[in-house]
């Protein structure tokens, strides 16, 4: 099957309003339709931060062993930054927190800082999978105080430039409102990018391995970070779902990827580590469809 086959596959599956890119296989044509503007992706951002921290490991900056107190000032102590990027770190969430969910919608323009997201945070115990928003806070501002710099900075160098995401940027203040206006900036580093279908199928040159290998990826070492992963719960399509670092993975259907939701729009991209077929898509959050529950099983078929 080529190119266009998939490409038509995957128009015909979607709501009207989406946008998204596909490609059969690694060198195959990327095939794009809908808008190219950048549009909020939310969670797919914790596979840009967790790419960031990959390179900031490649730098010397760190280590995935490191206590994410002893590289965050004030963050909680007992868990490493691999904990964290795992979800495995006992550090909470706060997305369904009462007060949080107010203040969303009441003051959609006025985002939290880190300190009210880790208040309305109840902490757990490290060790086991719980998915934690939280624990990507914490990631971003341990990026910023190694770095020096603002985690959108950063990102752009160490990540979207890197891999030529051109289009693709973690927001500052003046930049993170929807036509809503919403603040993508209440996810923070776990979900405020904007992005493109476009650019989501590129930032695989970071983190899989090629032959000849991209000249934007981590180190070999840094790619197996990449992927090791915990088993987690999740509903079919998926068959052995896990979570690596920042990225959904099921190793029975050989993909890798992940998910986004938040006011106004829903966000998946995977990729097969196999063949690099791999598919992308924004939709709109109104039309109720929920992107991996096509996009999993379509990928899946392809091969």
């Amino acid at each position: 099957m080529d190119d266009s086959s998939l490409a038509q596959a995957l128009e015909r599956a979607l709501p009207s309003g989406s946008a998204a890119a596909c490609r059969a296989g690694f060198g195959s044509e990327t095939r794009i339709f809908g808008s190219s503007e950048p549009q909020p992706v939310f969670s797919v951002t914790k596979m840009f931060v967790a790419a960031g921290v990959l390179r900031a490991v490649d730098a010397g900056a760190l280590r995935l062993s490191d206590s994410l107190a002893s590289r965050s000032p004030g963050a909680p102590s007992g868990c490493s930054i691999a904990q964290v990027l795992t979800h495995t770190a006992g550090l909470g969430d706060y997305s369904t927190n009462p007060e949080y969910l107010t203040a969303v919608r009441e003051h959609p323009s006025d985002p939290w800082s880190l300190d009210s997201i880790a208040a309305a945070s109840r902490q757990g115990e490290p060790g086991i999978f719980v998915y934690s928003n939280t624990g990507y806070w914490y990631l971003g501002a341990m990026l910023e105080e190694v770095s020096d710099m603002g985690l959108g900075q950063y990102l752009h160098r160490e990540v979207f430039e890197p891999a030529d995401m051109g289009s693709t940027r973690y927001p500052e203040l003046e930049t993170a409102l929807t036509a809503s206006g919403y603040s993508t900036l209440w996810a923070g580093p776990a979900g405020a990018a904007f992005s493109t279908p476009e650019d989501l199928l590129c930032f695989e040159s970071l983190v899989t391995d090629t032959d000849p290998p991209s000249p934007a990826a981590v180190s070999p070492a840094m790619r197996r970070a990449f992927s090791q992963s915990v088993p987690v719960d999740a509903p079919a399509p998926w068959r052995d779902p896990r979570y690596g670092a920042g990225v959904m993975i099921d190793t029975k259907l050989r993909l890798w990827g992940h998910g986004g939701s938040g006011p106004g729009h829903r966000s998946a991209v995977f990729t097969s580590w196999d063949t690099g077929a791999a598919v992308a898509a924004i939709v709109p959050e109104e039309s109720g469809f929920i992107p991996e529950e096509v996009l999993v099983p379509l990928l899946g078929h392809w091969e």
